[in-house]
């Protein structure tokens, strides 16, 4: 790839990593130069790739509709679906294609513009959402030359696989649009948290205050949030100051306050002819200065990809900082070095032992998530069942209890569509925390776990049927029904003979006891279908139960195989590396002393190289700090922000 400026910063940038990546392949360590090969892949790419990120109901979606001129493209006030996302990029018309992971391997379907709710909104239709990995819309606007915008699902959603998509997002960010809304509560921790995950990967990062419009007190809050973040950045730092390289930029990036309604309102004034009064709303919605960052990004996008480059080159630095220190002490004059060395290689090949036995302890202690899973779908499903037996319990008529049986599978069907978000966020919450204490307890990073877009199980709807016995009317017990209301009969009819005389007993005693008869057995029979609907719905419901537990038991079964192999292979990979070390270091009392020298003087020669390109690493990152900050800044004479 060609840079301009050979000088600049990228185009040293570039040399560097070549440098490191040659210096990998000197060593032996091929499997850290294909870190920063994989790294180099991402420059071929000539379209800038930006998140746009935040919490659910930070107003982004309108934000992009705004940007992209078309108020109704993306479904605004509904959540992206769970594993999905949205490109917005430039094409020849506006289109819409639907990209889905299947068994059978990916899928793309055209569809049309409107329909895109029903694949990308956690409003659309179930069906339909199923597999979807992506939505990828074109059109024809100016700003998005160079541009892809990427709107990803709330990082605070009911499902932890919402979160984990958007933080895989930002391996293929060049920037992030982080939102915040001026008529919402402040900046909350989960997002503080996001954002510290997104500096790690994210260089060039922007925090966008929506919906000024409406809000009088923008100015505090947004003072409110900055404070927030300083203080969460001091306490991390303090905490582990090796992150301040990543955490300190977020207290420097822009703030921008817009208003998509101050600017929509502006687009429409233009149209009327009204062109004064439309430059004054689209000056206050703020979205030119926005735009003017988003049009920096793409022309220095160099940059902004650079932070990651150089993280992946310090990294691999410092894994081949341990092989130099060997060689050293391998080389040296003194047995002592070679010893002390080998005792360090000892210590932790049985540090990396005892690890290999809390990992089967902690696999062990991992088989129990599938109770604890099923203790979740229970409760869970106890909730939305208690609404149902209360509400059988209120109906007094057979018209009452027909029609709500009309309706109960519908219902039912629904309020089980949307416990299961919920059911899968307490797994997933679950297993993350199990499963992350026992990669932590490993040594290992923490683990990504994500439902895939999962869809709730198939389950049978409930069918109920009142008890039919009641509706037989030959169907009548003497002493239960008609002795009891004979003899009601007779007392009111008595009551009536003493008022209007024999002629009202006559009269009024049968009248009184069929009524009486009729009414007890319409009340016992109400009874009895309740009775009936009761118990279909605790028998549908215990289904509903255990189909829900097997299919969530399988996927935590499949996360927990996942992570507990990703935990051998890396113990094994430690302990080669290990026993290779110690294996060299064996070796180097047999070595002659001009091989030692050798062996010593390499050693020295890359410790020396190492020192020196991990300071120029350090020196390049503050150079793309401060070009990646220059990106989208107002130029000299206009208004800034």
């Amino acid at each position: 790839m060609t840079t301009p400026g050979p000088n600049g910063p990228v185009a040293r940038l570039l040399r560097y990593a070549n440098e490191v990546h040659a210096l990998a392949g000197r060593c032996g360590r091929e499997d850290l130069a294909k870190v920063l090969a994989a790294c180099a892949g991402r420059w071929k790419d000539e379209c800038t790739d930006i998140v746009v990120a935040g919490a659910q109901k930070r107003g982004k979606s309108r934000l992009l509709n705004t940007l992209v001129g078309h108020p109704d493209l993306l479904p605004v006030d509904a959540d992206v679906a769970t594993n999905c996302f949205l490109s917005l990029r430039r094409g020849p018309a506006l289109t819409a294609v639907v990209h889905r992971s299947t068994d059978s391997g990916p899928v793309q379907t055209p569809i049309t513009v409107e329909s895109i709710p029903d694949y990308a909104s956690m409003r659309g239709d179930a069906g339909k959402r199923r597999d979807v990995v992506s939505v990828d819309v074109t059109l024809d606007t100016p700003l998005l030359a160079g541009l892809r915008l990427l709107d990803t699902p709330g990082v605070d959603s009911l499902t932890v696989g919402h979160r984990q998509v958007t933080v895989a997002m930002l391996q293929r960010a060049d920037a992030l649009l982080f939102t915040l809304s001026a008529q919402d509560q402040p900046v909350l921790r989960h997002e503080l948290e996001f954002l510290a995950e997104a500096a790690e990967r994210v260089q060039a990062i922007v925090f966008v205050l929506t919906k000024v419009e409406d809000s009088a007190n923008w100015q505090s809050l947004q003072e409110e949030n900055k404070a927030r973040l300083r203080t969460f950045v001091t306490q991390a730092v303090a905490e582990n100051p090796a992150r301040a390289a990543t955490l300190c930029p977020l207290l420097e990036a822009p703030w921008i306050p817009v208003s998509s309604k101050l600017a929509e309102a502006a687009e429409a004034r233009r149209r009327e002819g009204r062109q004064e009064r439309a430059d004054t709303l689209r000056a206050r919605s703020g979205m030119d200065v926005l735009e003017r960052h988003l049009r920096g990004f793409a022309e220095g996008r160099d940059s902004a990809r650079g932070a990651t480059v150089v993280a992946a080159a310090l990294s691999v630095l410092d894994a081949l900082t341990a092989g130099a220190q060997d060689d050293v002490a391998a080389g040296s004059d003194d047995e002592g070095d070679v010893t002390a060395r080998l005792a360090e290689v000892e210590t932790e090949l049985t540090g990396l032992a005892e690890l290999a036995g809390r990992r089967r302890a902690g696999a062990v202690a991992n088989t129990f998530l599938g109770r604890e899973v099923a203790g979740i779908v229970a409760a869970r499903v106890a909730e939305i069942r208690q609404p149902y037996e209360n509400a059988i319990a209120t109906l007094k008529t057979q018209a009452q209890l027909d029609k709500y049986m009309a309706e109960l599978p519908e219902s039912v069907q629904r309020s089980l569509e949307a416990v299961w978000s919920q059911i899968v966020y307490d797994v997933e919450n679950l297993a993350k925390g199990t499963l992350n204490a026992f990669a932590r307890d490993l040594g290992l990073d923490p683990v990504e776990l994500a439902a895939d877009g999962r869809a709730m199980p198939s389950l049978t709807q409930v069918q109920v049927k009142g008890d039919l016995a009641a509706d037989d009317p030959g169907h009548v017990d003497l002493v239960r029904d008609v002795l009891p209301a004979s003899s009601m009969g007779l007392s009111f009819g008595g009551l009536a003979a003493a008022l209007l005389g024999p002629v009202g007993f006559i009269l009024v005693a049968p009248a009184i006891g069929a009524a009486i008869f009729l009414g007890r057995r319409s009340l016992e029979k109400v009874q009895r279908s309740q009775a009936a609907i009761r118990g279909a719905l605790r028998d549908q419901f215990a289904v509903v139960a255990r189909e829900m537990t097997l299919d969530l038991e399988r996927m935590v079964a499949t996360w927990r195989v996942g992570v507990e192999q990703t935990a051998d292979e890396s113990l094994m990979r430690r302990r080669k590396e290990l026993e290779g070390r110690r294996a060299e270091l064996k070796t180097a009392s047999t070595r002659s002393a001009a091989d030692r020298r050798r062996a010593r003087q390499s050693g020295e020669d890359r410790i020396t190289a190492i020192a020196s390109l991990t300071t120029r690493g350090h020196e390049l990152r503050k150079e793309l700090a401060a070009a990646v900050a220059a990106l989208g800044a107002a130029p000299a004479g206009t208004p800034g922000n």
